[in-house]
């Protein structure tokens, strides 16, 4: 479940726009480069700046999941199509085959080095811009994401858009899981109508909050006025500018050595 949490550490103290930076610079330079050594060092600054911001594991298990499948599924797909498209000319040294025998249009799916080699690389890759930019709302309080896109001229109506998805989703996560132990403790098994009536029920459920925020928003006369004011203020600082600067100079030494600058 993706959510802030509340601690003291390094990263939690950052302008949340130093944090943008750095998420946008650490994928950029994945996106740019193929090299098994730069992703490799690109891997290790993100676990260092998770290392930083001080999240319990316990929290980070959604994100070792999706990372788990996004590692497989990339490198066994890869292993097998890379190779085969239309515009690759480069060698095929192929390890075996997942079918015994050539089946119409997908053929014996062959497995080649060459595709598991790239399948790496992009695994390698889909980790890194899956680190980089989920560390953002993990140490980033709503209030200072409000006045960062408030202070990028966002519209508020896009602001509480954007704010209230990002509170909405491990809601409705808490709530699923709430609803799923209340029928695992009426019922030994649960079958398909079990699930339907999950649904229903969440569903109901996520109606009632979106009606309760509605009616919050107007007893509070949100989008009266243009101007809006925050107790809390956002400043960009000498750590800030020391960890943005490190960023884009990380960003900057990719672009040099896959010969983009």
């Amino acid at each position: 479940m993706i959510e802030y949490v509340n601690s003291n550490s390094p990263l939690h103290r950052l302008d949340p726009r130093s944090k943008i930076i750095f998420s946008f610079s650490i994928m950029l330079a994945a996106i740019f480069t193929s090299s098994y050594i730069i992703l490799a060092f690109l891997i290790i600054i993100s676990v260092i700046i998770w290392i930083m911001a001080d999240v319990p594991i316990k929290k980070l298990k959604p994100i070792f999941l999706v990372l788990f499948i996004f590692v497989l599924m990339g490198t066994l797909t890869q292993a097998v199509f890379y190779t085969d498209r239309t515009n690759y000319t480069g060698p095929v040294t192929v390890l075996f085959n997942l079918l015994p025998y050539n089946v119409p249009v997908i053929g014996s799916l062959p497995v080649t080095v060459e595709g598991l080699m790239y399948g790496v690389v992009f695994s390698m890759r889909m980790v890194v811009i899956i680190l980089a930019p989920v560390v953002i709302p993990f140490t980033t309080h709503p209030s200072d994401m409000i006045l960062v896109l408030r202070s990028m001229r966002f519209p508020e109506w896009m602001i509480l858009l954007i704010t209230m998805s990002i509170r909405f989703i491990p809601l409705t996560f808490q709530n699923f899981y709430t609803i799923r132990n209340a029928q695992n403790l009426r019922k030994i098994k649960t079958g398909f109508n079990d699930l339907m009536l999950l649904m229903e029920t969440l569903l109901i459920t996520s109606l009632k909050t979106s009606k309760q925020m509605a009616l919050s928003l107007e007893t509070k006369a949100f989008g009266y006025s243009a101007q809006r004011t925050s107790l809390k203020t956002i400043s960009f600082g000498k750590k800030d500018v020391i960890f943005s600067t490190f960023s884009l100079t990380v960003l900057g030494i990719v672009l040099i050595n896959t010969g983009v600058v």
